[in-house]
């Protein structure tokens, strides 16, 4: 081998040597360092026991927390928050406020270093319980659209949690995405969200089922006519006046949904008939409606009532 060979073959056993020196020294000897990560999420456990004893979280101190982690500094980039649980247990907590400790902890080969703190305050308090009905909604709310459902394994759902949180409940979701149905119907398998008023989520509640089947497409929205069919006597010389006089009031539209092949012909909506003659006094009545196949009633339209009025003649007053 010439000189020049020579010292291209030391020149290459020298570069080997030197990575397989570094390698041995950053995977076995790396050195330690210390990572923040906040804003970690504190997972509740217990809360379905609580609930059993006829208990439940109503606040607590903070929902998350910083948390710092000694590890390698080759591992830096392979650990997210994402990686780091913090667990609070209130399955033993008591009516009123509790110290409850947090188990933190993080990736094999990391160690908990530092947290922002080792323990939180949750308030118990006695629990109540309120079923609802299940809303199946797009999380995204596109406009004009919501999901058509059917084969629901559940349509109803029951919340448990502490009394002043399940007042808050105004209704129950299973939450999905527009692109998920894609105007095809698709099989699903949510859990449910306990909502207030305002469309936020209430933390904290227990709810059964935990999650529910169902199959759902995509359903377009339409504002139509609604006529209240009614079995009103028409007064002629042969009807005989049973002293009372009946008035009724509804609303004139109400909103459909279904694919846009069935609701594009749809200008009205019937009820089914609805017979007041036998009415005698004030009352509100829960409209039903003959619906054509594939047309459904919009969540928004859920629940329209008629109203009826009922007062005796003038001649049955004066006897």
């Amino acid at each position: 081998m010439s000189e020049s060979g020579r010292k291209i073959l030391n020149i290459i056993i020298a570069i080997i040597v030197s990575i397989g020196g570094w390698t041995y020294v950053v995977y076995n000897n790396d050195p330690m360092t210390e990572v923040r990560y906040k804003d970690i999420p504190v997972t509740f456990v217990g809360e379905h026991e609580l609930a059993n004893r006829g208990l439940g979280v109503a606040q607590t101190s903070t929902e998350l927390i910083d948390v710092t982690l000694r590890q390698k500094r080759i591992d830096t980039n392979q650990i997210s928050a994402d990686d780091i649980t913090v667990i609070a247990d209130v399955s033993d907590a008591a009516e009123g406020e509790n110290g409850i400790s947090l188990q933190i902890s993080g990736p094999s080969g990391t160690q908990v270093a530092d947290a922002e703190r080792r323990a939180i305050a949750v308030e118990v308090e006695e629990s109540d319980t309120v079923e609802k009905e299940i809303y199946v909604e797009y999380r995204d709310d596109p406009e004009g659209i919501e999901p058509v459902t059917s084969n629901m394994t559940s349509t109803r759902a029951t919340v448990m949690g502490a009394k002043s949180e399940v007042e808050r409940v105004d209704k129950v979701t299973a939450l999905i995405s527009y692109s998920d149905t894609n105007n095809r119907v698709w099989n699903f398998t949510t859990g449910l969200t306990a909502l207030d008023k305002d469309g936020d989520a209430i933390g904290h509640l227990v709810i059964y089922p935990d999650e529910i089947n169902f199959k759902a497409y995509t359903g377009v929205r339409k504002t139509v006519q609604l006529n209240v069919v009614t079995d009103e006597k028409k007064e002629t010389a042969e009807d005989e006046d049973d002293g009372y006089t009946r008035t009724y009031s509804a609303p004139d539209t109400i909103v459909i949904k279904g694919s846009e092949d069935a609701v594009a012909g749809i200008t009205s909506v019937s009820t089914k008939l609805i017979d007041i003659d036998n009415m005698y006094e004030d009352q509100e009545v829960e409209l039903e409606y003959d619906l054509p196949e594939g047309v459904h009633i919009a969540y928004e339209s859920e629940g329209l009532v008629m109203k009826v009025k009922v007062a005796r003649t003038e001649s049955e007053t004066d006897d």
